[in-house]
């Protein structure tokens, strides 16, 4: 019965009930931790998990069985931080938040990672919660029945709070949850929180707007209460031995303190009478002759808590415009009894509900006690990379994901959801000229890490990466903003599951030929119906620039695999060149930085120089229109320092381009063999491939596998898509 051991050890969940001195004691050592409505309790909660190096919450990163981490959508987060420390400034949740954004955007994950924190906090030390019980013991306990004689209470009897089950007559809760201090008089609450309080004048003022320092017991709490008072002739005291102070919890699954309303139609709150409930008989006659009701529904218990209206706008405008008068009282109305509330309100809807609710007549009303808060697809590849790792850790059985298979998969998710740049859109003109000339998949390198692209100039480059948030920012205001379109991450899941099912092992060639595949099912998806604008809205584009980046990645893995990779530096190459012929020009010699010594210039490295250029002009005439640019930018650019790699990017891609077809006689050679050389591994026998050819396969595949995490399969399989893509030798 091990098993039980541990049940009985579980973190003692029963033994967090206090007597009502207990709490006050509890309450005296922490005024400030026990005076947190629900807006500064959820705010804390927040910054008690803390933030990540990039600002996220780490709540939302946080491990649930059966929520995954949310990614990306910081914005988002800070923002519904931002508006707790709001409602804290107010001192009560004065505004509805309303999640708005595509299908499967993430807004409901956000909401239940915030709940399911908010239950794990609950439990710690820091995050404590309590509220009370009425206790009516048995006889024994009691010298005359309360209500049936004039008898007073045992004075030996300091609380009725820990009496077992056979003591007690009958237990009432509070279905609200109130707060114990309610249960003090207000002006004595007033006073004590004021001497709590009276050197922390910010503080005090936040807790003098909230209910816990205005407010007071539910309907049914005060009317108990006030009728034991009169039965013990104004003994407080005697009063508060009924009450048992009790640790609450927060519980989603249980609707404690975190509950949901789904789209369906049906009342949010109610009550019923519970005097005529015969399981009731037990309360003392004084309570009896009360006309008591039981408050039922989700607004109920969500109280001190957090209330999710999941797909708030599919409910008829109706059953929710109580919420109008609820967020600027903190009050419903039941039946003409006004009961307070402490709600944290929080729902979601997607953008054609939305749009639809913002043409209504009563929009305007709602407007001003709504936050309207938008959460749009994510807009980086990596952070959106992030969502499926789970998901291909699970199919790894099925299949294998090779490097680079995801990264192709997400890089064209987020080109779905992009707008191409327009220059008027920026107040900087440089940097709208600069961001209208990004491509698709330029753009997205931006995003996930401000990448710049290669191929602009430093300066424009600079630009670029200190204006990074207007590019991305651009479409912020416009109805149409980034993210509100394009595939969704719930259909990504989807084509995992299928490229799992089709392959064995997925590389970027397989994602590729599945998307080629999608792009023709116009019916299926709006996206894909949207004008092409340039290389935006083209789906087609997106294969091929994506097909090129990874071809070019895969390039360099094989190269590097040969030991081929051209590690030359350029700007020194270059610049020795245009030295060395300046002097010859001017008849002058140079200086050699080895023996410091000046000498006449090494004519057999600019011979050397010109052929890997493939230099197709006069040397004289060449080398004077090198030297005519140079003075050109100079006057151009005074007191800049020259970068020759940047003043004769000609030469750069020149001088690659040769060291390329240099090393493409090596991988030809390799293509050739590669046919062979699988043929040897598959049946062992001798296929005439030559010894240095086959080792060096054997080296690509091996460091494709040990050093970039290829599988064999996979390894082979792309290996064979480059040389046929890039080297053609298998067309």
């Amino acid at each position: 019965m091990k098993w039980m051991e541990e049940v009985n050890k579980e973190e003692g969940r029963y033994q967090n009930v206090l007597a009502f001195d207990d709490y006050m004691k509890l309450f005296e050592k922490n005024p400030e931790k026990e005076l947190r409505p629900t807006c500064i309790y959820l705010r804390d909660m927040f910054d008690y998990y803390g933030t990540n190096p990039n600002g996220s919450f780490k709540l939302f990163s946080r491990e649930h069985a059966d929520a995954p981490p949310v990614h990306g959508q910081i914005k988002t987060q800070k923002r519904i931080h931002q508006y707790l420390q709001n409602f804290m400034e107010e001192g009560f949740n004065n505004k509805f938040i309303l999640l708005v954004g595509p299908n499967g955007s993430s807004k409901s994950s956000l909401i239940k990672k915030i709940m399911l924190s908010a239950e794990d906090y609950s439990h710690t030390d820091e995050g404590s919660l309590f509220s009370f019980s009425w206790i009516f013991p048995i006889d024994q306990f009691v010298k005359g029945s309360l209500g049936l004689s004039g008898g007073t209470a045992d004075k030996n009897v300091n609380s009725y709070a820990f009496l077992e089950d056979k003591d007690i007559s009958a237990i009432l809760s509070s279905e609200l949850k109130d707060h114990p201090l309610l249960l003090l008089p207000l002006k004595t609450r007033q006073k004590l929180i004021e001497d709590a309080f009276k050197n922390d004048g910010t503080r005090l003022e936040t807790i003098r707007k909230s209910y816990l320092y205005n407010g007071d017991l539910s309907q049914r709490n005060r009317l108990i209460f006030d009728a034991l008072l009169k039965n013990y002739k104004g003994s407080y005291t005697e009063v508060f031995k009924h009450i048992r102070v009790e640790r609450l919890y927060i519980n989603r699954r249980y609707s404690i303190g975190a509950t949901t309303i789904e789209p369906q139609l049906h009342v949010d709150a109610n009550l019923q009478q519970i005097t005529m409930d015969r399981r009731l008989a037990s309360l003392p006659p004084s309570l009896q002759s009360l006309n008591l009701f039981s408050l039922t529904g989700e607004v109920v218990l969500a109280n001190r808590g957090i209330l999710e209206f999941s797909d708030l706008l599919k409910r008829p405008l109706d059953t929710f415009k109580y919420l109008l008068m609820t967020m600027e009282s903190k009050t419903i109305n039941l039946h003409g009894i006004l009961t307070e509330l402490d709600i944290f309100f929080i729902g979601s809807s997607n953008e054609i509900h939305f749009a639809a609710f913002k043409q209504h007549p009563d929009f305007n009303s709602f407007k001003g006690r709504f936050n309207f808060l938008r959460v749009p697809y994510l807009m980086s590849y990596k952070e959106e990379e992030k969502i499926y790792l789970e998901q291909i850790a699970k199919l790894k059985e099925e299949a294998t994901f090779e490097p680079h298979s995801l990264t192709a998969l997400c890089l064209w998710s987020v080109m779905t959801r992009m707008r191409a740049p327009v220059a008027k859109n920026f107040h900087d003109e440089k940097i709208g000229r600069i961001a209208e000339a990004l491509s698709p998949l330029e753009k997205c390198l931006l995003y996930a890490d401000k990448e710049t692209p290669d191929a602009f100039d430093s300066e424009s480059r600079q630009i670029l990466k200190m204006g990074v948030e207007d590019v991305m920012n651009e479409y912020d205001n416009d109805s149409m903003y980034e993210g509100k379109f394009g595939i969704s991450p719930r259909e990504v899941k989807q084509i995992i599951y299928d490229l799992a099912y089709n392959s064995k092992n997925v590389t970027f060639v397989e994602v590729l030929d599945y998307l080629n595949t999608l792009i023709e099912k116009k019916a299926e998806y709006d996206f894909l119906n949207i004008s092409h604008q340039g290389e935006y809205h083209n789906p087609k584009k997106f294969i091929e620039l994506i097909e090129a980046w990874n071809l070019d990645i895969l390039d360099t893995e094989v190269r590097e695999s040969l030991g081929l990779v051209d590690d030359r530096s350029y700007e020194d190459y270059i610049s020795k060149y245009i030295l060395s012929i300046n002097a010859v020009i001017k008849g002058e010699k140079v200086k050699n930085n080895v023996t410091g010594k000046f000498e006449a210039p090494d004519s057999y490295f600019i011979k050397e120089f010109e052929s890997n250029v493939h230099m197709n002009e006069i040397p004289e005439k060449f080398r004077s229109n090198l030297i005519a640019r140079l003075g050109a930018y100079a006057l151009d650019n005074r007191g800049k320092p020259i970068v020759y790699a940047e003043v004769f990017e000609d030469l750069v891609h020149l001088l690659q381009e040769s060291y390329r077809k240099e090393q493409k006689k090596i991988i030809d050679k390799i293509g050739r063999n590669l046919v062979l050389y699988l043929a040897e591994r598959k049946d062992g026998g001798n296929h005439n491939v030559e010894k240095d050819v086959r080792e060096m396969i054997t080296n690509i595949i091996n460091t494709l596998q040990n050093k970039y995490h290829y599988s064999e399969n996979g390894a082979i399989s792309s290996l064979q898509y480059l040389l046929k893509m890039r080297y053609d030798t298998q067309r």
